[in-house]
């Protein structure tokens, strides 16, 4: 049979085995909840950081595609100005070229008719009877010195007209180039396609920490029931306190 130190040692050793496990379990309990709950809140974090990247980029394409389309269009509308520009500069080429060609036509129809009232009027002199001489020649120069200065009075309007053409031409080249380049001056640049979002860093999980070992509980008990039971026993001289 048992003694009484032995007992209240064991019984001592066995709660305080308990009580420091329980402690040692629920501060493990309460490690373990914390790297659980720090992990949860770093993986959500994560998924969110992903789910804003990801909102992102498609916002970022769908901008894109709609400035690609309103570039297409801007270009359309370029090129479409520059036939109208190419269209107004042969409407005016054909309009100055029409204005020499009359020109030309109404001199031809007028050099003709002026050959025409010369060759009657020396047929006049020559038919007035008048003797031949100096004075039938110097009238015969004279018709002929008038149809010479018709003619190059024909002669210089027609290089003024061709002048005027030149310069015609010229203008309507001029303002077809400054068209030209006023539309291009409006054109905006293709646009670049936007750069990638950059990726969340994926979470550091914490590792929970290990489950603690009874050892150390059980030896805490042993040694408080030993000292329970020294304390116990030490009134007894020269008897172990086990004995008593």
């Amino acid at each position: 049979m048992c003694s009484a130190a032995i007992a209240f040692a064991a019984i001592s050793g066995v709660g305080t085995a308990m009580a420091d496990r329980q402690a040692q379990m629920a501060q493990w309990s309460a490690q373990v909840n914390a790297v659980n709950r720090s992990n949860a809140i770093a993986k959500q974090n994560y998924q969110q950081n992903l789910s804003i990247t990801k909102y992102r980029e498609e916002r970022k394409g769908e901008v894109w595609k709609a400035k690609l389309a309103a570039s297409a269009a801007e270009r359309s509308g370029f090129f479409k100005q520059l036939e109208i520009n190419q269209l107004e500069r042969d409407r005016a080429s054909t309009a100055n070229q029409l204005k020499l060609r009359e020109k030309y036509t109404e001199a031809a129809f007028e050099g003709q008719t002026k050959l025409a009232e010369s060759i009657r009027a020396s047929g006049t002199v020559l038919a007035s009877g008048m003797p031949a001489g100096n004075s039938l020649l110097s009238e015969v120069n004279q018709v002929e010195r008038e149809l010479g200065l018709l003619q190059a009075g024909t002669r210089a309007g027609l290089e003024d007209a061709n002048t005027v053409f030149a310069i015609s031409e010229y203008g309507s080249d001029l303002a077809k180039y400054s068209a030209d380049s006023r539309a291009t001056n409006e054109l905006s640049a293709t646009p670049l396609a936007p750069g990638a979002e950059f990726a969340p860093l994926a979470p550091i999980y914490q590792k929970a920490p290990s489950k603690p070992s009874m050892l150390g509980s059980i030896m805490k008990g042993i040694s408080t029931g030993v000292s329970v039971g020294s304390g116990i026993g030490s009134g007894v001289e020269g008897t172990p306190w086990w004995k008593v």
